[in-house]
């Protein structure tokens, strides 16, 4: 009997000295409600301790019990709890961003050991870049979430919002007492195939399901396009990565010690990797720099993982927050590929009655393929819906998604489908997208562009216009559009009406008709404005400069050839009726006269090698290059046919291109040049677009006068500079303005021949005199030069300029100031 009971009391000892204690858990953002992966947690008091993975998530297993655990991050505020005597427990915690501002270690004496980790890894970026690969391709599965967020007391007061105080009262069960009220009003969700090849560099998505919701989305076709893997895409081995159209440097830049400082903080052990955990930041505050953690494998130098921030000093209007962390594995071949990417952009308050935003990426990728590439053929659209895109159950999606929904998820897909329904918010998200589309959608038709119902000048006295186009509800085959307007002065009606059938939209290829009256002005032709919408408006209020009623017809085919080569062709019949004081003379009889007609054949060539297009509705988009420059190379020819009293032949050449002038900023250089063969009237030729309006435009030489310079040769280039903050910010008491320099320099060279010199008469039939146009010397460019200050308040820019040539033709203006409006990050 004692035997045995000595033999219970050591098996009940033994199994308590051996017990295991779980303590099991998630991270998140206080804040955002997202997973913080890499953060530390620990049982006090012990050496019992981990990172969390990419989702936040952290499993500790122990002999023996502490009284507490403790997480902590760096940029957050460390949290501790206390643990309860039980087997297993969950214990989640929400950490709240910290303020503090990490110092710089002072080394006395040698290299910092930080450097030359960076060294080496700066040494082999070739071998685990992942554009090294001559071909790749990846499942991937996308997530994004926009909310509405700083919900403030101002904010919710407001009427409008108050209609829907019974939903923002139950925004807390999204998240924890500790956090934040937010409002969702986005969330989508895409399974997708990326396709990658090298030589030429192209990409491809094909979007194989995707399922969108939000409040203001009505056309789930366009937004499952760009809500993709395609655009959510970070390569640290790039030297500068684009974010929101900014340049951010790599903190592996080969260029690495102009702008970042390094702590070498732990050797840590990642999965089966052991890594050198360095802690990142910039060497200025306000420098289009991260600051953050990466992880360095100890052996072969390659990133395994990164969270980085883009501090709220850098110089950024209204952004709080960028918040990257990522995850990359090794391929095949050696190179690497973010195998899971989180991005966060906080977007602070405009004013404070207003309420900020957050959006959230989510991108992760399996089923990594490294082989033979993609003919070009196959990379002619970047991304592609399959026709059964939006068509999948929510059993696929469950069976399908590479991870599943969180509650938190699902609580944010419930709340936008509540919202989105709401008649106040769909009143206001509707009245957004008119304003800045111009259309306000009903049914099949949109109605608009509203900057045509209303207009005011010397000619029309007060203009009246309504318009229309057909949507991808009527037709994804046909596209109809109409204009009508009626000038109260001059008593005439204006009208335009297109028809365009849609013949291809893989290899876009379109067939038009259009027929229009309109009443336009010589060099401010709305064809060559439709870019520069204040621009064009603001021309057209008050005195028209040199105004005449045109009357067209034009037959319109385009195709896409391969990729980033589009090809046109067009017929136009058109009509010239000044309504000023106008006369040229007969090539063959030197009759004066007055109105004329032209019969054009056009041709033209245009590519973009990494110019990335979608299809909005029955339109191409362009999204802009990125490195290469967009080519396009033009012949017209004058004919005398179907009424045409002019021969001629016209050649144009236009270059444009964006470069990274690394920490100098960004530059944009836009080249242009042509020619006209034939005698002709002065309309026909090169009427150079000057401006002596108040606003500033790209487009125009802006100390020119209108039509003060027409030219049948020309070159000009337009450059513009913006130093991203380069200069000012080593100003102390400029820098905290967040001020930006801008410099532009635009040069023109230019002639006209004899013949067309002399083709416009001096004096009329009656003797009195014409007002003719002007001519440059063809030794002689007009050169003007600016400079100027932009994101002044946030919101304004000022451009100074001096005109350097031509001071002495009449009413030169040798210094000018502009001002525009714009909003920029």
């Amino acid at each position: 009997m004692y035997r045995a009971l000595l033999l219970i009391f050591t098996f009940l000892f033994w199994s308590e000295a051996s017990a295991q204690f779980v303590v099991k858990g998630k991270i998140t953002d206080a804040e955002t409600g997202d997973p913080i992966p890499f953060a530390s947690v620990l049982l006090k008091g012990t050496t019992i301790g981990m990172n969390t993975d990419f989702e936040g998530n952290y499993s500790l297993s122990s002999n023996s019990l502490p009284d507490s655990i403790v997480v902590s991050y760096i940029g957050y505020l460390t949290q501790e709890k206390a643990l309860e005597n039980k087997p297993e427990q969950v214990l989640n915690f929400q950490l709240r961003p910290s303020d503090f501002e990490l110092e710089a270690f002072v080394f006395e004496s040698g290299e910092n050991p930080a450097f030359e980790i960076i060294r080496q890894a700066v040494a082999k970026k070739k071998d685990f870049d992942k554009r090294s690969l001559n071909a790749y391709e990846t499942k991937n599965y996308t997530k994004i979430e926009v909310d509405i967020d700083h919900v403030s007391e101002e904010f919710s007061q407001r009427k409008s919002v108050q209609k829907v105080t019974s939903v923002l009262d139950s925004i807390k069960q999204l998240t924890n007492d500790e956090g934040e009220k937010i409002l969702p009003v986005f969330f989508s969700e895409t399974l997708s195939k990326f396709y990658y090849r090298n030589n030429p560099e192209l990409r491809k998505e094909i979007v194989e399901k995707s399922k969108v919701t939000g409040v203001g989305i009505t056309d789930g076709s366009t937004t499952s396009q760009i809500t993709g893997s395609v655009f959510q895409e970070y390569n640290f081995y790039k030297n500068w990565l684009n974010i929101l159209e900014k340049d951010f440097v790599s903190p592996i830049a080969d260029g690495w010690k102009a702008f970042y400082d390094y702590d070498l903080l732990d050797s840590v052990l990642v999965g089966q990797d052991s890594c050198y955990k360095l802690q990142v930041y910039p060497r200025r505050e306000q420098d289009l720099a991260f600051s953050g953690t990466i992880w360095i494998n100890k052996e072969t130098y390659a990133l395994k993982q990164v969270d980085l921030t883009i501090p709220k000093e850098t110089n950024l209007n209204f952004v709080e927050r960028i918040k990257i962390q990522q995850e990359l594995v090794p391929t095949t071949a050696g190179p690497l590929i973010p195998s899971k990417s989180r991005i966060l952009i906080k977007i602070g308050q405009v004013t404070p009655k207003t309420a900020g935003l957050l959006a959230k990426f989510y991108t992760s990728s399996d089923s990594v393929k490294i082989g033979e590439p993609e003919p070009t053929s196959f990379f002619n659209q970047a991304v592609e819906l399959r026709p059964d895109f939006d068509q999948a159950s929510d059993e696929f999606w469950r069976q399908n998604r590479q991870d599943p929904l969180s509650a938190e998820d699902l609580a944010v897909l419930q709340m936008v489908d509540t919202l989105k329904k709401i008649p106040i918010v769909r009143f206001y998200s509707e009245g957004l997208k008119f304003f800045a589309t111009g259309y306000l959608k009903h049914g099949k038709i949109d109605v608009g562009p509203w900057p045509g119902f209303f207009n005011y000048n010397n000619v029309e006295g007060i203009r009246l216009g309504m318009g229309f186009r057909t949507n991808a509800d009527f037709s994804k085959k046909w596209l109809l559009q109409g204009y009508l307007a009626y000038g109260f002065k001059d008593e005439r009606f204006k009208y335009t009406g297109s028809i365009t059938r849609i013949l291809d939209r893989t290899h876009w290829t379109t067939m038009s008709l259009t027929s229009q009256k309109e009443i336009d002005q010589v060099g401010l032709e709305i064809a060559s404005l439709e870019g520069n919408s204040i621009f064009l408006a603001a021309s057209r209020f008050g005195t028209l400069r040199r105004p005449y009623i045109t009357t067209n017809h034009r037959l319109n085919f385009q195709r896409e050839l391969f990729k980033g080569l589009l090809f046109s062709a067009d017929a136009n019949v058109a009509r010239f009726d000044p309504l000023f004081d106008f006369y040229y003379l007969d090539k063959d009889t030197r009759d004066y006269r007055s109105s004329f007609e032209t019969t054009e054949a056009r041709f033209a060539v245009r590519y973009g090698r990494d110019e990335i297009i979608i299809i909005n509705d029955n339109e191409r988009v362009s999204f802009g290059p990125s490195k290469w420059p967009i080519v396009q190379v033009g012949y017209a020819r004058g004919l005398r046919w179907l009424g045409g009293d002019l021969t001629y032949d016209k050649l144009s050449f236009y270059l444009y291109q964006r470069l990274n002038m690394g920490m100098l900023g960004v530059s944009r250089y836009e080249l242009d040049a042509g020619k006209v063969f034939g005698e002709v009237p002065y309309p026909i030729l090169k009427n150079h677009l000057g401006n002596e309006t108040l606003f500033y435009t790209s487009a125009a030489f802006n100390t020119m006068n209108f039509n003060e310079f027409a030219s049948d040769q020309f070159v000009s280039l337009r450059y513009r500079h913006f130093f991203e903050g380069f200069l000012l910010n080593k100003i102390p008491a400029i820098k905290k303005l967040k001020w930006r320099a801008v410099a532009n320099a635009n040069v023109l060279f230019g002639s006209v021949q004899d013949k067309n010199i002399s083709n416009v008469p001096n004096v009329d039939p009656e003797g009195n005199p014409l007002e003719t146009f002007g001519r440059l010397d063809p030794q002689k460019p007009y050169v003007e030069l600016g400079y100027g200050i932009e994101n002044i308040f946030k919101f304004f820019r000022v451009d100074f300029f001096h005109r350097m040539t031509y001071l002495d033709s009449p009413e030169a203006k040798p210094f000018a100031v502009k001002i525009s409006a714009q909003i920029i990050l």
